[in-house]
């Protein structure tokens, strides 16, 4: 009797890496978001990066960070980070030349929230924060489907869950990866998204 192979069952991550696959695109591009300790952004204690390259997400890089900084328990209560989870993990600091090292020449975050929290961690550590080109996802959004989203309604957490990009809401990581699957999925939506994000669209 001829065995009949059988197709691999699929991951969270495989169904991830088909739904961020669009062949119409070559976009370059990496996705960032960050939780912080208490009401100031400069506080990191969490980052996510998520990599796309030819329009795949081909690596998401998520970091606990030791804000060296009291945890309010309003910001614990969203994201579940206290100061016991990040005991022995990197300052901002010691990471923040690996950090560069991934901000290219497109940085995508959902709202400006993470531009400016970065922005200023990277300040008071002394080191230079670089970025060619910043593009807001909620910006792109409202653009790519204004009959949703132009008003309001733009929140992470709401666009991903309209447009079915399964994810768990602010885990850097993971709300990393939801924006750049937004951008991907608007540029499919709306072609000339990519021509507003100033991206090498090379199809």
């Amino acid at each position: 009797m001829k065995m009949r192979k059988t197709k691999k069952p699929k991951t969270r991550r495989r169904e991830n890496e088909e739904k961020s696959s669009y062949s119409g695109k070559k976009l370059d591009f990496v996705a960032v978001d960050v939780e912080t300790a208490n009401s100031d952004i400069s506080s990191i204690c969490q980052i996510g990066i998520a990599v796309v390259r030819s329009s795949r997400i081909i690596d998401v890089w998520t970091q606990l960070i030791d804000p060296n900084d009291f945890f309010d328990p309003y910001n614990t209560a969203i994201h579940s980070i206290d100061g016991n989870m990040v005991r022995g993990c990197p300052k901002f600091e010691e990471i923040c030349d690996k950090i560069a090292g991934y901000l290219g020449e497109v940085v995508v975050s959902h709202t400006l929230f993470d531009q400016r929290a970065l922005s200023k961690a990277f300040r008071k550590s002394g080191k230079p924060f670089y970025c060619k080109t910043w593009i807001d996802s909620a910006q792109v959004a409202r653009r790519a489907w204004p009959d949703k989203y132009s008003i309001r309604g733009y929140n992470l957490g709401n666009v991903a869950r309209d447009l079915g990009i399964r994810f768990r809401h602010h885990d850097a990581g993971e709300d990393a990866r939801a924006a750049a699957e937004i951008i991907l999925k608007a540029c499919i939506t709306t072609p000339e998204i990519d021509k507003m994000l100033d991206m090498d669209s090379r199809s």
